[in-house]
């Protein structure tokens, strides 16, 4: 067993339905998490290699490089977030309400943009229920129906930058 699945299958009470780890998106090759070029400062992308390893490439400057995938937790409250592999900054950031708003990837990015919009957020029960889900632990300013028109915005812009 890889050293990732492993350590997924001792802490399986923190994974949703899913599968993935609550709070985490790993990258995909359809989906891959936008980063800030550590090197030219331009869009760049992770992506896994194997079960084991995601890659870092920007096609602006040719940087590239390779880190083991091993279990990160996020902080919502960030203001300058990082991807969690090579802490990098993520591309899709903006500001919002005076917080910082940030999505890793187009799912994260679809995710929000559902949880905002949804009028009614019902969650089901489940032995992990109180807090075993990625809308759970969003911050209250993101929570808000206060806040839904401009976080749909900032989503919107969001949404134009990862194109």
């Amino acid at each position: 067993m890889t050293s990732w699945k492993k350590w997924k299958h001792e802490h399986r009470a923190l994974y949703g339905r899913g599968g993935g780890l609550l709070g985490h998106q790993l990258p995909r090759l359809d989906d891959p998490t936008l980063i800030v070029c550590p090197k030219c400062a331009k869009r760049a992308s992770v992506v896994p290699v194997n079960e084991e390893t995601v890659r870092a490439n920007c096609f602006a400057c040719g940087f590239s490089t390779e880190a083991p995938i091993l279990p990160r937790g996020y902080a919502w409250g960030a203001e300058t977030p990082t991807d969690g592999f090579f802490g990098c900054e993520l591309w899709l950031r903006t500001n919002c309400e005076g917080h910082s708003l940030w999505a890793f990837n187009q799912r994260h990015l679809t995710f929000l943009e559902d949880f905002v919009a949804a009028r009614l957020r019902e969650r089901r029960r489940d032995p992990y229920w109180r807090n075993a889900s990625l809308g759970s632990r969003l911050p209250q300013w993101i929570k808000s129906s206060d806040n839904r028109e401009s976080l749909l915005k900032a989503i919107e812009k969001l949404k134009k930058m990862a194109e």
